[in-house]
């Protein structure tokens, strides 16, 4: 199973923000102990084809429509998610 780190496209205050926030294993990403909400069991997100989901351990619950969006090595929001859509990645993907 290939193993994804997803690490914050822009950095904030801290050292945690230049850690990987979250992980992507097989289909499945979940929020390791550097995220703000803490590691997580339980996957918070699934990737179907480029398009990412939230899954019913999620704390918005499961969603119909997709959150995130991959293009190449970067993640970006879609309109759907509750923050607005950007142009700009929010996630890059590095391979480990």
């Amino acid at each position: 199973m290939e193993l994804y780190k997803l690490y914050n496209s822009k950095y904030g205050k801290g050292p945690d923000t230049l850690k990987p926030q979250m992980e992507l294993r097989g289909e499945h990403i979940f929020n390791t102990k550097h995220h703000p909400e803490g590691h997580s069991v339980l996957p918070q997100y699934k990737v179907v084809g480029k398009k990412i989901y939230t899954t019913e351990f999620h704390p918005e619950g499961k969603q119909t429509e997709a959150w995130y969006t991959i293009r190449g090595n970067n993640v970006h929001t879609t309109v759907n998610h509750p923050e607005g859509h950007s142009s700009a990645p929010v996630f890059h993907l590095k391979k480990f």
